[in-house]
């Protein structure tokens, strides 16, 4: 029960984060329509049999330069809320196109820059909104539906999220006559990546000696046991200039360094700065609630970083690590 409750609270932060655009985004080329594809196998169940389920997706799509998970987010969210505008039962369709976007658009909706951008649409034959609610959908906790039914969080999640994309959302709705959500997302250039199959995730540990700096004791604590039960060997420091202390001494012995974002007086990435000043790309895995662009700016880290979203669990720190450590092996 106490997992349970703080994994709802930590997924009521992470939207919260989300609408502020304090997320840490992971972006690739992205291919929408795969996403959309893995997506909607998965929601079918959650959306019901009442519901037709439509796509018409665009054979030569774009790729989108975004985060895979988030765009999923998006996905869950308008089509939950889709499923909602409809508890007697309609249909729910799920478009991709590629757009661009003239100066002359751009003119009369300020918000839309000009440029290429892909564009995800979601439409239901629901209810619809009137005038005065459609001003405040992307408002967090505003919400009409019953006070279990809702946090008033999820149009609110996928606005923050469209919105660190640089990408914009617009909607057009009326009462009884459904309701339409239009995602423009910047597009990008090459290939897109295939969504990755978790189906078969396994997780493994190892016997390498790992540094970790943490402010909060109880997380320090947490790590400590977590790693030591995956077999590796720990060394504890509470912030970041204790680290470099640490790191200075027995650079030699330390395989990775394991270490938060935001610490008091030297950061995460200002000590990592100085560790490398004595060891040249030493691995590093980098975790955080959540972090401004400034503390993470390519400028502020000598080599590309591997970042872990907090809250984490066994498996998850798991398999970061292994691939943090097994990179350096290759």
């Amino acid at each position: 029960m106490i997992r349970s409750q703080a994994e709802r609270a930590a997924g009521l932060t992470r939207q919260l984060l989300a609408f502020a655009r304090r997320q840490i985004l992971q972006p690739c080329n992205t291919n929408l329509n795969e996403l959309v594809r893995a997506g909607i196998s998965l929601l079918r169940n959650v959306i019901g049999e009442r519901i037709e389920v439509q796509t018409a997706l665009a054979q030569d799509l774009w790729v989108t330069w975004a985060d895979p998970t988030q765009i999923e987010q998006i996905l869950m969210n308008l089509c939950l809320n889709a499923r909602d505008a409809m508890p007697a039962g309609g249909r729910l369709l799920i478009e991709t196109q590629n757009v661009e976007i003239e100066e002359d658009y751009h003119r009369v909706h300020p918000y839309a820059l000009p440029g290429r951008y892909v564009l995800l649409r979601v439409s239901d034959t629901g209810a619809g909104m009137d005038a005065a609610t459609l001003e405040h959908i992307f408002e967090p906790f505003f919400t009409t539906k019953e006070m279990s039914k809702g946090t008033g969080l999820g149009l609110a999640t996928v606005y923050g999220i469209v919105k660190q994309h640089k990408g914009f959302i617009d909607v057009d709705s009326a009462p009884g006559q459904g309701s339409i959500f239009r995602v423009y997302l910047p597009a990008g250039a090459g290939l897109g990546k295939a969504p990755e199959d978790r189906a078969n995730d396994t997780f493994r540990g190892g016997h390498e000696r790992i540094l970790v700096a943490e402010d909060n004791e109880g997380l320090r604590k947490a790590a400590k046991e977590i790693l030591e039960t995956l077999g590796y060997q720990v060394v504890l420091a509470k912030d970041g200039a204790e680290a470099v202390r640490i790191f200075e001494n027995i650079h030699d012995r330390i395989d990775l360094v394991f270490m938060d974002v935001v610490m008091p007086g030297l950061n995460g990435p200002e000590a990592y700065a100085q560790m490398c000043a004595v060891k040249p790309d030493v691995p590093v895995l980098f975790t955080t609630g959540y972090a401004t662009e400034a503390n993470l700016s390519p400028a502020r880290l000598p080599v590309p970083a591997a970042i872990l979203d907090k809250p984490y669990g066994m498996k998850v720190l798991a398999q970061k690590l292994r691939a943090v450590l097994d990179r350096k092996s290759e």
